[in-house]
């Protein structure tokens, strides 16, 4: 459920438009989530961001209203075409110092030191994470921040209450998927570790996830959008035909099991780490 577009040939979700749409979509439910940690990881007025796997410019816009037009956000992304929607997006909302680079994350030479390095949903993506991490922070200024949010995608069994074998099946669906994809879908809870080792301090660390119940919570259209995404794998893999899918009307039977039973569903849970470079 990658929320920015990667810059491997692993991504696992393409870049057909309806995977733009389905980034906004999910933005629309995590973007709170975005904005408190970068509110809380020191993102202010006059800062100068980078924002790795922008995709649309759900991340970029957020850290854009915070560092102000005295500060400066750049957006990296491989993808030229969700470039554009980001650029237009900003113009609208009157950003104008935010800006957009096409280009291969494993690749980007940085001119210019940065106040904060920041991303969503894109090391999960990124065997080479840890060089990443390290090359890229060398860019960061003394007492920079850096702030990742990367989902836990363990588990199927505490998503649901009451119990929905259904909703279930189908978050098992998207993780076997992911997996068989290269995918480290257990990101979240690994992003302490992978700070330490790419010679960061230990990260503060936060556990968020979006609830919901009723039939107008965006999860179970999320969580359709994904696997509409990963069908083309699902079905390579052997994980489920087409026909047990049915993705055309599996967002209602997401919505149907949950409300027929009073229930309540989750996200995958989002895991925010962030520090101060000493």
């Amino acid at each position: 459920m990658q929320e920015q577009q990667p810059p491997t040939q692993t991504y696992a979700l393409g870049h057909a438009p309806k995977e733009i749409q389905r980034l906004l979509v999910q933005g629309q439910m995590i973007n709170p989530f975005t904005q408190h940690m970068l509110k809380e990881a020191g993102i202010t007025t006059g800062m100068n961001v980078l924002d790795l796997g922008c995709g649309p410019g759900e991340v970029s816009l957020i850290a854009a209203e915070l560092v102000g037009a005295t500060g400066s956000v750049l957006g990296i992304d491989t993808n030229p075409d969700v470039l554009q929607l980001a650029h237009a997006r900003a113009q609208d909302a009157g950003f104008k110092h935010a800006s957009f680079l096409a280009s291969d994350i494993r690749e980007l030479a940085l001119d210019q030191e940065y106040d904060a390095i920041v991303g969503r949903l894109i090391l999960l993506y990124l065997p080479e994470r840890l060089a990443i991490l390290r090359r890229l922070t060398q860019h960061l200024r003394p007492g920079g921040v850096v702030a990742f949010q990367e989902y836990d995608m363990a588990g199927a069994a505490d998503t649901t209450l009451p119990h929905s074998p259904f909703f279930e099946q189908v978050w098992t669906w998207m993780t076997q998927a992911f997996q068989r994809a290269g995918v480290e879908i257990r990101m979240g809870m690994k992003l302490h570790s992978t700070f330490l080792e790419a010679d960061l301090p230990a990260p503060h660390l936060r556990h968020e996830a979006d609830i919901g119940a009723g039939p107008d919570w965006l999860g179970y259209e999320v969580l359709a959008n994904v696997v509409r995404a990963l069908l083309p794998l699902i079905v390579k893999f052997g994980i489920a035909t087409a026909e047990e899918v049915d993705i055309e009307t599996l967002a209602d039977r997401l919505r149907e099991e949950i409300v027929s039973h009073n229930g309540v569903a989750r996200s995958p849970a989002l895991i925010s780490a962030w520090v101060r470079k000493s």
